[in-house]
């Protein structure tokens, strides 16, 4: 029994690497008025809320008067030696394909008069394995300013944690008190956000998608059937400069049976190249393809691709099982069911046999 793809079959999507891009600012904030939540300036990274290890806020009183307004109580600090189990955690994610640039963290601590003596911080650049400050605490706060110029704060697409340890109180305890925690930054947004290839008979429908352009004359899709030689598909104009989210495709006519690479380049108005990872997709000529586009059709008729579908036969039904009357106009591959009068706007359940086979799908008329 053969296989059949339709239009939503066989898509194969890859998340494109970055291309140079204006990077932004932006900060995330831990101020601690009645809560642990963070806070980004940044929609494209997200602030973690702060957690806690082996230690906790008060359960009385945890925010009392801090460096600016409210801070939090950190209590239970081991009065043994300094062993990095306790500790106050925050992180900053990126999110989809964005990546981050730290630049520096800074906070307020003091303690109480019983409180931790020894305050460190590490991160998980390195797997937590060394101090990036460290610094005795005082009944009065002070301010730690961290600057992070390691390489391993730069570009980096995954989520960044900071813990914040302390220990050696004196007996009885005491707490850490914390306040206004700040991660300075910048964020680089991914201007390509997607590049799909998919097969449709004798031909691949490509696509893509951008978040961002700046000074983008257009694009160009290449492909190759070894990964070494390319040949032009088609070129295609770009917005120019925009911060709203693009959408992009072109039909490759002459793809060969097998594998076909398509590399997708952006060209800028001054001449300078950006050139994306080639994704795959494969041709079966053999193969069957039916599909219905433009989806929504207009009121006179639905267009098909019929490939590999030489016995089809074709039937429209509204959603109350009535049947409308049109006829099947054939091409090379293709075809126009054709309504005897235009249709009312709506739903209807578009049938195809074939090969003993029956395929529904349904389709908007506008």
């Amino acid at each position: 029994m053969k296989k059949y793809y339709v239009v939503f079959a066989l898509i194969w999507f890859i998340t494109i690497q970055i291309i140079t891009a204006q990077t932004t600012p932006f900060t995330a904030n831990w101020n601690f008025e009645g809560s642990g939540n963070g806070a980004s300036s940044s929609g494209l990274v997200a602030a973690s809320s702060v957690d806690y290890s082996g230690v906790n806020p008060l359960a009385v009183n945890p925010y009392t008067s801090g460096y600016v307004n409210l801070g939090v109580n950190v209590q239970n600090w081991s009065t043994s030696v300094c062993n990095q189990t306790e500790y106050v955690q925050i992180s900053v994610q990126p999110l989809g394909t964005a990546t981050i640039t730290l630049t520096a963290l800074s906070f307020a601590f003091a303690r109480s008069a019983q409180g931790p003596q020894q305050l460190t911080v590490r991160s998980s650049v390195d797997g937590f394995s060394s101090d990036i400050f460290s610094q005795a605490v005082t009944t009065n706060y002070q301010v730690a300013s961290i600057a992070l110029s390691s390489s391993e704060f730069t570009n980096q697409s995954g989520s960044i944690t900071f813990r914040i340890y302390a220990c050696n109180p004196t007996a009885g305890g005491g707490t850490l008190k914390l306040d206004e925690i700040q991660i300075n930054a910048t964020v680089l947004p991914v201007t390509l956000l997607s590049f799909t290839a998919k097969p449709e008979g004798d031909r691949v429908q490509l696509a893509w998608a951008t978040s961002t352009e700046r000074d983008t004359d257009h694009f160009i899709v290449e492909r190759s059937a070894d990964l070494n030689e390319y040949v032009l598909v088609d070129k295609v104009a770009a917005k120019g400069t925009t911060n709203e989210r693009q959408y992009y495709g072109l039909t490759d006519l002459n793809p060969q049976t097998g594998a076909n690479y398509y590399r997708l380049k952006q060209i800028d108005f001054n001449g300078t190249i950006h050139s994306y990872k080639a994704i795959s997709t494969i041709i079966r000529a053999n193969e069957p393809v039916i599909a219905v586009y433009p989806n929504p059709a207009s009121s006179d008729r639905i267009h098909l691709r019929l490939w590999n579908a030489d016995d089809a036969t074709v039937r429209l039904l509204a959603t109350n099982g009535q049947l409308m009357d049109g006829r099947l106009e054939r091409k090379s591959g293709e075809a126009d069911f054709v309504f005897a009068q235009p249709l009312p706007i709506g739903l209807y359940w578009l049938e195809v046999k074939t090969n003993g086979q029956k395929h529904s799908t349904q389709v908007l008329v506008r």
